[in-house]
């Protein structure tokens, strides 16, 4: 099931609860007005007290935000661990003329490892593996092209996850500046 499919059946649990819980507080008010036991439409407000309860939780459980869009939790775990990779992988490569890094290395590989696990295109696969021939095996990498690799990994990930193309491309260019800035840290 989608994430957006998940989300809209939530939000539906979410409304059901709340529409009981206001159709028991009215029938308490005429329950109260006609000097009848409030019991029964208290029942009626804590069972949708309870639907609301369990949709908050289920959103809270299921769900995380990357750069304020709603994704599954194991989505947003893959794209952080993919964007983290991606950023350390290109780490040692900040400065000209510094040889790549065995944690860069090694980071690159992970790269690959996760697009691949992640059942991503072969394109994608073979963008990943270029990335980390160029930063494995080339004394100077050519760091546009797996910029260039990257960037075209993280579009068509997020294309793949995120249903609205145009919300797609904004967190692909959110995670792609992740990837490409560095802060220095004191």
């Amino acid at each position: 099931m989608s994430a957006s499919t998940e989300a809209i059946l939530i939000e539906i649990v979410f409304g059901l609860g709340a529409l009981i819980v206001i159709g028991g507080l009215i029938s308490l008010v005429v329950m109260k007005s006609h000097h009848q036991s409030m019991r029964p439409a208290m029942a009626i407000v804590l069972c949708g007290a309870g639907l609301v309860i369990i949709a908050i939780l289920l959103n809270v459980l299921v769900f995380k935000t990357y750069d304020h869009v709603r994704v599954k939790k194991n989505q947003y775990y893959e794209a952080t661990s993919l964007t983290t990779n991606m950023r350390a992988s290109l780490a040692s490569s900040r400065t000209a003329n510094q040889p790549v890094s065995t944690q860069s290395k090694k980071a690159s590989k992970n790269v690959t490892y996760l697009i691949k696990h992640l059942n991503q295109s072969r394109t994608a696969v073979k963008q990943a593996q270029a990335a980390q021939h160029q930063l494995t095996t080339q004394k100077r990498p050519d760091l546009k092209l797996v910029r260039r690799n990257y960037r075209l990994i993280l579009n068509g990930y997020f294309a793949g996850i995120i249903r609205q193309p145009a919300k797609a491309q904004r967190v692909s260019q959110h995670a792609y500046h992740q990837v490409t800035t560095y802060r220095l840290t004191k």
